[in-house]
């Protein structure tokens, strides 16, 4: 039973592509000797036959398969991809069918009328259904893999909700306590009322996406806005804020609570390095591609954590695990990046996200 399980485990070990390349030749190999038996009328001629030109075949599908990736199509240009699959099957067809013809010549039966333009035909149908059926199990492994890194994403944002919430308190009860100390107030100290208003938005905002691994923009900005709000009463005359969105950008999914680690940065970073007052500025903006760019500026100077981590790579734990989850949900679409300016004497960092191609115009 061990030995048995464990010749399991090393099938499961081999990558799917090779599974189906060598199991379908092989298939495809052992029903075609019979017609190619009957067609030579000799069991040698045929199995000399099947593995030359079955052999070529396995080659020529590794040479697609090669040149598919390099071409770096996807299965939403589908026109491109049919002028590229009809165009290498039927190539490879016609050196295919030369070669049926050195092998007929070589065996010495090259006195057989072979019907040489159905085997150019046949071969072209067989390297065009295997490039339809390579894009077709690409995608589904595409989208496996798709639907693992979202799971992944979402094990991400309950860290990035942890790392928000530090107290070991009920949002339910914390949500309550706000509502309650709004009541209490009753006008007493207006200037208090938007604090705890903000502070009690924000705590909501919290936990009515707790489930929920993207949000529109408009709702995240609305909540940095709340938490912002809390912040200025903090400190003062000593920060300014302005927060811009313009339409385009509000409708856009994006990853619940990931302006706060870009935000709470700045607050850190800035009080230690600013002059006073601190200016902190969050900019969002939308694109015609239905993605979006997140700039957050705030004066004073970049800081480095310790002397090992690189000038462009994110630091604090906050950063580390949005970018961790970016990754994961805009693989190959998504820009991160920090721009320290000395001359002015701040620091921006910028997002660009959903977007084909990142487009963040930082240096």
């Amino acid at each position: 039973m061990e030995r048995i399980v464990g010749d399991r485990e090393w099938i499961k070990r081999i990558p799917w592509f090779w599974r189906f390349q060598i199991g379908g030749w092989l298939v495809y190999a052992l029903l075609s000797f019979p017609l190619k038996a009957v067609l030579f009328e000799s069991l040698s001629y045929a199995l000399l036959v099947t593995l030359t030109r079955e052999s070529f075949g396995f080659l020529v599908t590794l040479a697609l398969r090669y040149m598919y990736r390099k071409s770096g199509l996807r299965s939403d240009r589908p026109l491109l991809v049919a002028v590229l699959v009809l165009s290498l099957s039927f190539s490879f067809s016609a050196l295919d069918t030369w070669l049926n013809l050195w092998v007929v010549d070589w065996i010495g039966r090259a006195d057989r009328d072979d019907p040489l333009f159905g085997i150019f035909c046949f071969r072209a149908l067989l390297f065009t259904a295997w490039s339809l059926l390579y894009f077709a199990i690409r995608d589904i492994m595409a989208a496996r893999a798709r639907l693992t890194e979202l799971h992944k994403a979402e094990l991400a944002a309950r860290d990035a909700e942890i790392l928000m919430l530090r107290a070991q308190v009920s949002p339910h009860f914390l949500f309550n306590a706000f509502n309650t100390i709004l009541a209490d107030l009753d006008g007493r100290d207006a200037d208090l009322v938007p604090v705890v208003r903000g502070l009690s938005d924000y705590f909501r905002y919290s936990l009515a996406n707790h489930d929920e691994v993207f949000v529109t923009m408009e709702k995240e900005y609305e909540a940095i806005r709340s938490y912002l709000t809390v912040e200025k009463a903090r400190f003062g005359d000593s920060l300014e804020i302005d927060c811009q969105m313009d339409e385009a950008a509000r409708d856009v999914a994006v990853p619940g609570i990931f302006l706060q680690p870009l935000v709470e940065n700045a607050l850190k970073y800035g009080h230690r390095t600013s002059p006073t007052p601190l200016r902190l500025r969050v900019n969002v903006v939308g694109d015609e591609n239905g993605g979006a760019k997140v700039e957050v500026t705030n004066s004073g100077q970049w800081v480095e954590e310790d002397g090992t981590r690189a000038r462009d790579v994110p630091g604090g734990q906050g950063l580390s695990v949005l970018r961790k989850r970016l990754e994961m949900l805009y693989p190959g679409t998504h820009e991160l990046k920090i721009a320290p300016d000395e001359k002015e004497g701040t620091v921006t960092v910028c997002i660009c996200i959903g977007s084909p191609q990142p487009y963040c115009a930082l240096p």
